[in-house]
């Protein structure tokens, strides 16, 4: 079901926070804005380290901010250097290799400083990126996506209670959301459907293609030889090992409200896909979603509200 949003009485900027009207108390009060730009598919953002310019992925599917050991030591960062296991992010199963206390550090609006940081042997953040911006930026405000611009927003609504958050468009889908999990771990999760089986995933900016595992596709009887599946080509998003994978077509996928028939999806078996105890988050939406969509995540009510802005969801298989 399309829901549908009574006209803004003020306009959205940055100088005065907008009225929704309908909710005569509700207002979005705008924190600021984070320029960010895509390099093969994934959202680089500028910032300062200790003074020093730095470039981070913005990935909301991990936990805490990183930094590269190989950055720090390329900067002249002091750091304690230690070599452990236990650091699990995308695909990799990375070694810590240490801490350091930033100074000072600043992306757009969001500034901290005396903030202690965990440096991992990366290995592949991606092309000249020195960092990782995760969940830490995220989960203290409220959220916009906004791939089509460029640019992140942050807002602190006050008073909205249930009213709808998508001031940009008229009719808007949403979803449940749970951004706030276990212990000291967060994660942006949406309640989806796929083939009517309903679970949690993960929307995740860090990965370039959604990505469902192969015991989820076998649950709702999509198989390796099932009408329309083909192999599909190894997946080597954030971390450092790759994936075999395959392109199964699904019936159904639903996000909330939205939903997306004949959806050609990458399917392995990914071993890392989140924090859940019940073992109920299975999949990944990525960036092929998030860049379609324009999306709110409404910390402050535990919902997304999202329109589509470009189609196909899904790129070609393979792609």
């Amino acid at each position: 079901m399309r829901h549908r949003l009574a006209a803004l009485v003020t306009a959205l900027t940055l100088i005065a926070s907008p009225a929704l009207a309908g909710a005569a108390d509700c207002r979005l009060n705008p924190v600021g804005e984070l320029p960010i730009h895509l390099e093969n598919g994934l959202p680089i953002a500028e910032g300062l380290l200790d003074g020093k310019p730095v470039r981070a992925l913005v990935d909301t599917g991990t936990t805490r901010h990183l930094v590269s050991v190989q950055a720090a030591r390329r900067l002249g960062l002091d750091f304690q250097e230690r070599t452990v296991r236990g650091v699990n992010l995308g695909q990799g199963d990375w070694r810590k290799a240490g801490t350091m206390k930033a100074d000072t550090l600043s992306f757009g609006p969001w500034q901290g400083s005396g903030y202690r940081l965990q440096l991992v042997d990366a290995g592949d953040f991606g092309a000249n990126v020195d960092m990782v911006l995760g969940q830490d930026l995220f989960v203290q405000s409220d959220v916009e996506l906004d791939m089509a611009h460029n640019v992140i927003r942050f807002f602190r609504p006050a008073d909205c209670d249930d009213t709808p958050l998508a001031y940009w468009a008229q009719t808007y889908s949403q979803a449940t959301l749970r951004s706030r999990g276990f212990g000291s771990y967060s994660l942006s999760r949406v309640v989806v459907q796929l083939n009517g089986l309903e679970f949690w995933a993960r929307l995740d900016t860090g990965v370039r293609t959604s990505t469902v595992l192969t015991r989820l596709a076998h649950r709702v009887n999509v198989r390796e030889d099932s009408p329309g599946s083909m192999p599909g080509p190894e997946r080597r998003d954030i971390g450092r090992t790759p994936v075999p994978t395959w392109i199964g077509t699904f019936d159904t996928l639903s996000v909330g409200d939205e939903t997306i028939r004949n959806a050609r999806l990458s399917v392995g078996d990914y071993y890392n896909l989140g924090v859940d105890r019940d073992g109920s988050l299975a999949m990944v939406l990525g960036m092929d979603f998030i860049r379609s969509h324009r999306i709110f995540i409404a910390n402050s009510q535990d919902k997304i509200y999202f329109t589509n802005v470009a189609k196909p969801v899904f790129g070609p298989p393979g792609a």
